[in-house]
């Protein structure tokens, strides 16, 4: 095992409660300073956030459930009971997920939309007539209210499920209208609701469903909240820490460090980075849950957790080499005037696209400022595993068995043989994409391969004589790549030396115990594979 049970607690990926989290003993990472932030003044209490799927969201919802229900026994030796002045005075909650809401057509959704309301009145014992949503959700804030005499709290999970769900049935016009009446109630009562608290994937706009919900202070790309859900590198050490230990010392042989472990487990699954106004970035954290409950192996859990369907189909819609290059710009008005309507209708612009990957959590912030950001993939596991789906789209097979073989090769230094799965792989591509843009695709599909490894792979890194086509480290090897179309893959190699791409990495080969080998191929756009290549070990 990858930890000592004895020594840490257990690790749990499916459980969203934050009152059976507590009493199971399992491993909670303490995030009750941003509830702490959320609830600490009652004149501030209409807010939303949003992230990607499996990042927490549904247990930070329970987590603030719990606060109102008065339940200070589970926050004891946590952030929000020793470090504040929080009362922990009771409130009566009603507590939305529309993530289970039956949308096969409009009598389904409307009819799993009242079963929602009607219990959350039986939880709370009164009871409500049927009618429309909004109609239920006036007689059930008037009926608790009075019951209790205090102001409600209302807390709604995946509000963006509904929509999404519904968005290629012919009745989404109706759903709209539903939300549309549902969230005035909730604008109407705002005096009457001691905290109002909305979250999901997707952004809320002003527009469309929202109008109404112009008094919620969006939190999404807040720099104070940039560390709300997810791990941060200083959590994964604190509360993972007996994990790494024990894995890493029973594994010295793979690993010259633990420093070095950590490293790989960073490049793997951290890198997600939520405000252009805020360094911090976090780990997935299904992916680490998974991760060490599987025994620290690294694998791309991310897929386990769906399919990303949509947004392969939106990512289409680009040319393969922009959506896979590493800097894509998105002015921030992309995010404020994105309305999740637009999904419905088909007419997404490039910007709405990249906006929506970035809330599905395929691409991240890298850089940004007050005018706009740039996005790349935030990791190993991400890249990897949306690139394998995305290039599948084009190649006229699954590409999944090649990558298994192309791994083995790298890892191993066996140039031929990842010369005959180069060519393999790119025989899955038709003639017309090859010969859309020549040289420049054939860069593109062997940079997509390397990533689909899992490699650290780096098209177009600049020396300081020119820039090496590709880069990719890979186990105990760097590989070094110059692509070369009839001039033969002999004029390719010597490129490579005469420029010396090779020598920003001598250090790090031999002060790191590993191999550099640089590699020219030649390239025929008639035949759509390599049809020579010459390769030496540097070191």
């Amino acid at each position: 095992m990858c930890y000592n049970a004895d020594d840490m607690k257990g690790i749990t990926t499916t459980q969203s409660s934050f009152k059976e989290f507590i009493e199971l003993d399992a491993l909670y990472v303490d995030k009750t300073m941003y509830a702490y932030i959320l609830v600490k003044d009652p004149r501030r209490n209409f807010f939303f956030l949003s992230r990607p799927r499996r990042y927490g969201k549904s247990l930070f919802c329970s987590t603030l459930h719990a606060l109102f229900d008065g339940r200070r026994d589970l926050f004891e030796g946590l952030y929000i009971a020793e470090r504040t002045d929080y009362s922990f005075e009771r409130y009566p909650v009603l507590h939305f997920d529309f993530s289970p809401l039956d949308m096969t057509d409009m009598e389904s959704f409307l009819s799993c939309f009242r079963l929602a309301l009607r219990r959350q009145a039986r939880e709370h014992g009164v009871t409500i007539d049927d009618g429309s949503p909004a109609a239920m959700l006036t007689e059930l804030l008037d009926a608790v209210i009075a019951k209790e005499g205090k102001k409600a709290v209302i807390i709604i999970d995946e509000f963006d499920s509904p929509m999404t769900s519904a968005m290629d049935k012919g009745f989404i016009g109706s759903v709209r209208d539903v939300f549309s009446a549902f969230y005035a109630v909730i604008k109407m009562n705002a005096p009457r609701i001691r905290l109002f608290f909305i979250t999901g994937v997707v952004k809320l706009s002003n527009l469309s469903i929202f109008s109404k919900m112009n008094n919620l202070v969006d939190l999404s790309m807040d720099p104070r909240f940039a560390s709300a859900f997810g791990y941060t590198d200083e959590e994964l050490l604190e509360y993972f820490g007996e994990g790494i230990d024990e894995y890493y010392s029973s594994h010295k042989d793979e690993y010259s460090s633990r420093d070095e472990f950590v490293s790989r487990i960073r490049e793997y699954y951290d890198g997600y980075r939520f405000s252009p106004d805020s360094d911090v970035t976090v780990y997935n954290p299904v992916s680490i849950g998974y991760f060490f409950d599987e025994e620290c192996r690294f694998r791309c859990y991310w897929n386990m957790t769906g399919v990303p369907t949509l947004a392969v189909n939106l990512a289409s819609r680009f040319p393969l080499a922009d959506i896979l290059g590493y800097d894509l710009s998105l002015p921030l008005t992309a995010f404020t005037t994105f309305d999740i309507s637009q999904i419905c209708g088909g007419d997404l612009s490039e910007d709405s696209i990249l906006a929506l990957m970035y809330y599905t959590g395929y691409l991240t912030i890298r850089d940004g400022n007050e005018n706009g950001v740039t996005l790349r993939f935030p990791n190993r596991e991400v890249s990897s595993s949306f690139t394998e789906f995305l290039v599948s789209r084009y190649a006229t097979k699954g590409i999944g068995a090649l990558v298994y073989k192309g791994s083995v090769a790298m890892t191993h230094g066996d140039v031929e043989g990842l010369v005959d799965i180069l060519n393999s792989y790119l025989s899955l591509f038709s003639y017309q994409l090859v010969e859309k843009e020549g040289e420049r695709t054939f860069h593109m599909l062997i940079h997509a391969y390397m990533v689909c490894l899992g490699s650290y792979a780096y098209p177009e890194d600049p020396g300081y004589k020119g820039r090496a086509d590709e880069v990719v480290r890979y186990g105990s090897y760097i590989y070094i790549f110059e692509l070369k179309r009839g001039d033969g893959a002999e004029a390719a190699l010597r490129q490579i030396k005469d420029k010396g791409y090779a020598d920003k990495y001598l250090a790090e080969a031999r002060h790191g115990g590993k191999h550099i080998i640089i590699c020219g191929l030649d390239i025929s756009s008639s035949e759509g594979k390599v049809v020579d290549y010459r390769y030496e070990e540097v070191i």
